[in-house]
């Protein structure tokens, strides 16, 4: 049997040209893949769907009721958002902000970290934030909250802050922002505290499990305290391999 040398160079030409185009195939549904995932992970940063300015919440605090509140809620694709906010950060007075972050599946566990939480802020990115490692435990009637000191340079002047993210025993909601006194001036954790207590509801949120959150704490006595966190990482020695 002999073999056509220009018929073995034909087939090998088209076998070459679809392993490129098998190659194009799959390299393209890796990169559709990969755009789904990234899509799904920033959905909260994400254009809202609906946006509104009623607010569903109010702090019947002392220290703010010479300040008048902005509220700002939308509907994300991976849930629900509320900020209300007191003052503002570039001002040379008090400023407290709340956001409220409602997720659309509150069965999906998500482990939270404070820095990222923190630096996520959208106000915040527009300022130089300096983060710091002195932390404290708040404890309000809706349940534990962690706090840290930071600092941001905003318009030339340098203001003392206090951050802080709930650590609620629910998935259904969770509470994050800031709080700045004058310039110049440290926020005392206790205080804030005692302002996360007095938070209550003006509205019907979005979410049954969230209304049901925010009602039965609001039927708790007044809770609010903060103590230092004296350790937040594992100073213990590594441990040795295991052998198998």
């Amino acid at each position: 049997m002999s073999f056509d040398h220009n018929h073995i160079s034909t087939f090998g030409t088209y076998a070459g040209k679809m392993v490129r185009y098998s190659f194009y195939a799959v390299g393209t549904i890796v990169l559709a893949l990969i755009g789904m995932v990234v899509i799904r992970v920033t959905s909260f940063f994400d254009q809202p769907s609906r946006v509104s300015t009623k607010a569903s919440f109010q702090i019947n605090s002392p220290e703010l009721t010479r300040l008048s509140p902005t509220a700002n809620s939308a509907r994300f694709n991976a849930g629900w958002q509320e900020i209300l906010q007191y003052g503002q950060v570039y001002d040379r007075n008090t400023d407290f902000t709340l956001v409220v972050n409602m997720p659309a599946h509150p069965d999906t566990p998500v482990v939270r970290d404070y820095s990222y939480e923190m630096s996520s802020l959208r106000p915040l990115l527009r300022t130089a934030y300096i983060g710091s490692s002195t932390y404290y435990d708040l404890q309000t009637r809706f349940g534990a909250v962690r706090a840290a000191n930071f600092q941001i340079n905003s318009d030339g002047q340098i203001k003392l802050c206090v951050s802080y993210l709930s650590r609620f025993d629910t998935t259904a909601v969770y509470l994050k922002g800031w709080y700045c006194e004058a310039s110049g001036a440290r926020p005392n954790f206790h205080t804030l505290a005692c302002m996360i207590d007095k938070i209550t509801l003006k509205g019907v949120l979005p979410t049954a499990a969230a209304q049901t959150f925010f009602e039965e704490g609001m039927k708790r006595s007044t809770r609010c305290s903060a103590e230092p966190v004296s350790q937040t990482t594992d100073t213990r020695p590594a441990r040795p391999p295991r052998r198998l």
